[in-house]
């Protein structure tokens, strides 16, 4: 087992670790702009299609690099939502048609997709959907509201899951025709029936823009359809799939950071004329930090190398993206915690990187959802 990188594996990290760097010294409102110019939305998008044809554990190490420099989560969030989310579903379950006539634009940025699946009835349960899909001589009529959607107000196409026909489940019985479609924004008329909210007061991944999406009798033709009528939920899993596997890997670069950061300050910080660092308490709390750090890595590098073997991954990816998000949130307060007082206040960071963390035990699946998966993939 080699757990080494080649050289240009460490370019393309490289590479990103300075695009991270320049999108952090931008505008909040570039951002995405200059993540797109670098690259950084079609790494592992075929090279025919416009991306590099990477795979995803050297895409995982991209991120990384990201997450290295560039401190805005919800925009490294909004990035993984289309890339991960959207892009690699599309390259696994889309007809050659809907590739080429996706694909490149999302690989350069010109075209940013989102996931909207959640409803107000339906958050980790997305086989309660109640958006209705109702089928029409051109193609599908999508009518219903959606929560929580990433970068809503500014995406250009939406994978949405709805109900064929509508209604929900019955009784306790199993729910069946769900349907998956790519729903692009309209301009004139049709931009009436895609209404995007304004984005809400999230306490942290300000920049990942979360907002409810309305459509409201929106006409897609047949082109928008994601794989077969009825197993919208399955494609939504294989969507999920790529998306917990992937989606956090920018924590690792950030997480890398904090604990340099957290290090260089116990070594400088002294009290009674003794470095804390000398303290066994401050020395064990940054272990931990590194602890959480290298498990998470080889939990988010082994899933990305599962997918990239034909695996289905649904575990490899729910471990990865559970432990992850715990990590990050338990190394963000110990951040905190090292800095006493001085940490507590917003103009240290530390707070927002707490609830920047928070966010990650909710997005693609809530840790209890997480824990189920694994759960049944152990026979439970």
């Amino acid at each position: 087992m080699d757990f080494g990188w080649t050289p240009s594996q460490r370019a393309v990290h490289d590479r990103m670790r300075a695009l991270g760097a320049e999108a952090d010294a931008a505008a909040p409102d570039d951002r995405m702009r200059v993540l797109a110019r670098g690259g950084a939305l079609g790494l592992p998008i075929a090279r025919d299609l416009g991306g590099e044809g990477l795979d995803l554990v050297t895409t995982a190490l991209a991120y990384e690099g990201l997450g290295a420099t560039l401190r805005d989560g919800g925009v490294l969030l909004a990035a993984g939502a289309h890339l991960f989310g959207v892009a690699l579903l599309l390259a696994r379950v889309g007809t050659p048609a809907q590739q080429r006539a996706w694909l490149p634009r999302m690989a350069s940025g010109a075209c940013v997709a989102t996931v909207a699946a959640t409803e107000a009835g339906a958050g980790s349960d997305v086989a309660s959907v109640q958006a209705r899909a109702d089928r029409t001589d051109a193609g599908y009529r999508l009518t219903g509201e959606k929560r929580y959607v990433t970068w809503a107000d500014r995406a250009d196409v939406y994978l949405a899951v709805a109900r064929e026909g509508g209604g929900g489940r019955a009784g306790g019985a199993p729910a069946r025709g769900l349907t998956a479609l790519l729903v692009p924004r309209a301009g004139g008329e049709d931009a009436a029936r895609i209404l995007p909210g304004a984005p809400l007061a999230t306490a942290g991944l300000r920049g990942a823009r979360l907002a409810p999406v309305s459509f409201a009798g929106c006409e897609v033709g047949h082109d928008a359809l994601l794989g077969r009528p009825g197993a919208g939920l399955a494609v939504f899993q294989i969507a999920m799939t790529y998306e917990r596997a992937l989606i956090l890997a920018f924590r690792l670069g950030a997480m890398e950071r904090a604990l340099g950061e957290a290090v260089r300050f116990a070594r400088e910080r002294e009290i009674g004329g003794q470095a804390i660092a000398r303290h066994q308490a401050v020395a064990h709390r940054l272990a931990q930090m590194k602890l959480r750090l290298e498990t998470s890595r080889l939990l988010i590098y082994r899933a990305a190398w599962a997918l990239d073997q034909g695996e289905r991954g649904q575990a490899e990816a729910a471990l990865a993206k559970w432990h992850t998000a715990d990590s990050a949130v338990a190394s963000a307060l110990d951040d905190l915690r090292l800095r006493g007082g001085a940490g507590y206040l917003e103009e240290s960071g530390l707070p927002s990187a707490v609830d920047d963390a928070l966010g990650g035990g909710i997005h693609s699946g809530t840790s209890d959802v997480l824990a189920t998966v694994v759960a049944r993939w152990l026979g439970v």
